[in-house]
């Protein structure tokens, strides 16, 4: 019977290699430019994983319970195994959920240190708000960096349409508390009057190429339904002055 077993145990070793093959054939990166997946060796370690719970398992139950059949013995190792499988993997996701959203929630907790990097004061159109050829802003930087900037001007709803946008300036340098005044040339798309205005306003902490999640993008508007969702801050969009300060 241990003869018998050590040969089914070194042909399970040899499908090692049919396994291999499958897995290198069949298992190759996909997905387009933004993200490719990578599968490779997946198979065969899931392979080695489970003859390894099986051989164990079977080889003992020959050495304690002799009076199961060969046939019998390997069947129940392999349930067994495939349930211990089984159960590791739930448990193992249940863990990864678990460390993930502890991670998660310890990173939303640090971002609050940064949701008033940046303060917007006051702002407002020139000439006016019914023909507005640009839009000031004024603003407060609590953490210095690379600013940046863009502004959107839609009709009112959900679907409006997009009347006028900005890309704002190129990237400026500021400092620890400083109060900057920050210009939109606007370029209008379509005619109409915007009613939904929107800023977001970025401070990279980092040199060029670099990112941290110190980093601040915030978005201000008139309807928020949330202050952080991990990548923006949110905040609500105070009214335009009436007319330009002096």
């Amino acid at each position: 019977m241990l003869r018998n077993h050590l040969l089914i145990c070194f042909v399970l070793a040899l499908l090692c290699i049919p396994v291999y093959l499958l897995d290198h054939f069949s298992s190759k990166s996909t997905g387009g430019n933004w993200i490719a997946l990578d599968f490779s060796n997946l198979l065969i370690r899931a392979y080695f994983v489970l003859i390894g719970i099986h051989i164990t398992i079977s080889t003992l139950l020959i050495f304690y319970l002799h009076h199961y059949s060969l046939g019998k013995t390997h069947l129940f190792s392999a349930i067994v195994s495939l349930a211990i499988i089984t159960i590791g993997l739930l448990l193992f996701n249940k863990f990864d959920h678990y460390s993930a959203e502890k991670k998660y929630e310890a990173i939303r907790e640090q971002r609050k240190s940064y949701f008033n990097d940046i303060r917007l004061i006051r702002w407002w159109f020139l000439p006016d708000e019914k023909n507005p050829k640009e839009i000031h802003v004024d603003l407060v930087m609590a953490s210095a960096g690379r600013f940046a900037a863009q502004a959107n001007g839609n009709e009112d709803g959900g679907n409006g349409k997009n009347i006028f946008y900005s890309d704002g300036e190129l990237q400026r340098l500021v400092n620890h508390g400083d109060t900057i005044h920050y210009v939109f040339p606007l370029t209008f798309n379509n005619p109409g009057q915007a009613r939904n205005i929107e800023f977001t306003f970025y401070l990279f902490k980092h040199p060029v190429g670099q990112s941290g999640t110190d980093d601040v993008s915030k978005i201000f508007k008139e309807s928020i339904d949330q202050y952080d969702d991990g990548s923006y801050f949110y905040e609500k969009l105070i009214l335009p002055l009436d007319q330009p300060p002096e």
